[in-house]
């Protein structure tokens, strides 16, 4: 289950607390890590109930190379922190909560990132892991997804493959939600698999996933390949998934092919660009609002991708559909 937990009362602690040890246990924290994944979710759910009234909290087993993590992640529409240094400290808390402070619960955590603004309220991730496993080198990133409100499973979702020379991500949309929509999700993952796993040529597995599945329910997708080091993005796109690169020219929106996964074979529209370093590119699905540089608050695109990716999912989250998102930043000078 990916559901956003509203925090409107006290009963939220308790549902965020709960999500927190399930997910550790999922992953094989120990004890003491799962107690302290607990303190943290108590912490922060709590301060949203006095500093903002309310606010929304995703609690996830994420998965980065061979490595899964709990990544959580809490927001509001507060008025934002005002003297952070202070409330850095252990001790500035919320009344009722351990006392603990936004500074002990980034030391509990294995990472921590926060944003917060007047205008934009707050927005705190972190993560609990397990045993790290190998990523690439050069590329920060980070993927989130979330249901249907009223739905346990979620129709979008993604792949992460990462390697010494490569960063491959598919990420796909099936049609509807639910549980009909996540099995047209698994069959073009199945589909990829079947044509030999991602590769340098999205393309070519566009065409191959197409041609396995055409009269099926089917989905949108987009395919990404980062070579590296020469950080140079191959892509192609099938339907409305949206990916843009953001970079020191500005905003630059990847073009689609219009169609579904299911209807006829295709390679859907490819494109070629190089990236440098600090680049971020975003792929998410139509389950969130287009993202414009409107929505971009000053300071947001400098944080972590899963800081971008939790913000995104939250401001964005249109509420009647599956939502997924992808952040990739790009961390090194390209060699050419």
């Amino acid at each position: 289950m990916n559901q956003w937990v509203e925090i409107d009362d006290r009963s939220a602690v308790a549902v965020v607390r709960r999500l927190a040890r399930r997910h550790g246990q999922e992953i094989g924290l120990s004890e003491v890590r799962i107690d302290e994944l607990a303190i943290v979710a108590t912490e922060a759910t709590t301060n949203i109930l006095r500093y903002a009234d309310r606010g929304r909290a995703l609690i996830d087993v994420v998965q980065r190379g061979g490595q899964k993590s709990v990544a959580l992640v809490f927001t509001d529409k507060g008025p934002g922190i005002s003297d952070a240094d202070r409330m850095f400290q252990d001790g500035e808390s919320s009344t009722d909560s351990a006392g603990l402070g936004l500074g002990a619960i980034r030391r509990l955590s294995d990472t921590f990132d926060i944003f917060s603004s007047p205008d934009f309220g707050t927005t705190i991730v972190c993560t609990f892991s397990a045993a790290a496993g190998p990523t690439a080198p050069g590329i920060e990133l980070a993927g989130l997804r979330v249901c249907h409100p009223l739905e346990q499973q979620c129709g979008d979702d993604f792949l992460i493959r990462e390697t010494k020379g490569a960063t491959d991500i598919l990420m796909c949309d099936g049609l509807g939600h639910g549980p009909d929509a996540a099995a047209a999700s698994e069959e073009v993952f199945e589909a990829a698999w079947a044509a030999g796993g991602l590769s340098a040529e999205p393309g070519q597995t566009m065409r191959q996933i197409t041609e396995k599945l055409v009269g099926r329910r089917g989905a949108v997708a987009a395919i990404v390949h980062v070579a590296q080091p020469q950080m140079v993005m191959s892509y192609a796109g099938l339907g409305n998934i949206s990916t843009i690169r953001i970079g020191e020219t500005g905003v630059q929106r990847m073009a689609v092919r219009d169609g579904r996964i299911g209807a006829g074979p295709t390679r859907g529209y490819e494109e070629t660009l190089e990236l440098m370093a600090n680049d971020l590119v975003i792929l998410h699905s139509d389950g969130l609002k287009t993202l414009r540089e409107a929505h971009f608050p000053p300071g947001l695109l400098r944080k972590s991708p899963l800081l971008i990716a939790g913000f995104f999912l939250d401001r964005a989250f249109r509420g009647r559909d599956d939502a997924s998102i992808i952040v990739l930043r790009v961390t090194q000078e390209p060699e050419r």
